[in-house]
């Protein structure tokens, strides 16, 4: 008999927790901006301020209402350019990537509810597109004072790339089964997937050689909906 009860009561708790289990699908949109690794004697060379959109759809399985499961595919540029003394340099869009994320989170309400503090961390893995490298060439001019000339050319170590990822979102319920949800992500990468070898001569100056590299690693800033289905 006492067994009967254990088990009866251990399959209500199993039943109970699948009950309070749900499933949400969604899509987002958002900036992001691209982290690079300087190597330049000179000094001139400055982080660039390369910029993208990041657009794509997902799906989040929540256990007790508490901790969550969530994956999806998306979508970025990965660009290139460089920058002197934190002045814009050139840019341009060199490849697509393809991003799966792989994360966890847990549930914080906030407001009874109506608000929620999802905290955030995982592994993206990411696949490009094959870049069209090439030599690039340019020049760079301060009100008439001084112009600098410089050529890069552009390698790419790897196409397939995985991605550390933490983060941050709050979840505003909107209607019962809709919720906008606002996030900012870090994302960091452990390889090179891109690698620039520069050479530059500032005015009369003489010439100087640098690099720059990228491992895929960028932030983000987002706003998306997620909507509540049965589907489980």
């Amino acid at each position: 008999m006492t067994r009967f009860i254990t088990c009866c009561f251990c399959l209500l708790t199993v039943m109970a927790s699948w009950a309070q289990n749900t499933t949400h699908i969604g899509a987002e949109v958002a900036y992001s901006n691209d982290f690079f690794k300087i190597s330049d004697p000179a000094g001139r060379l400055t982080q660039p301020d390369i910029n993208s959109a990041l657009w794509g759809v997902n799906i989040r399985r929540t256990f007790n209402k508490k901790v969550f499961l969530e994956t999806g595919i998306y979508a970025r540029a990965y660009k290139v350019g460089l920058a002197f003394d934190h002045e814009f340099g050139s840019s341009g869009t060199d490849r697509t990537g393809y991003l799966v994320p792989l994360r966890a989170g847990i549930r914080l309400p906030i407001l009874k509810g109506a608000v929620t503090l999802c905290p955030v961390a995982g592994v993206t893995f990411g696949v490009t597109d094959e870049g069209y490298g090439g030599k690039v060439e340019g020049t760079r001019q301060w009100d008439g004072v001084e112009t600098i000339r410089y050529s890069y050319t552009v390698q790419y170590p790897s196409q397939v790339f995985a991605l550390f990822q933490a983060g941050a979102g709050i979840d505003i319920r909107l209607w019962p089964k809709t919720l906008l949800c606002l996030s900012t992500n870090f994302y960091g990468g452990i390889s090179k997937i891109m690698m620039q070898r520069i050479e530059y001569v500032a005015g009369a100056g003489m010439p100087n050689k640098a690099t720059q590299h990228t491992n895929g690693g960028f932030y983000t800033v987002g706003v998306g909906f997620k909507y509540e289905v049965n589907w489980f």
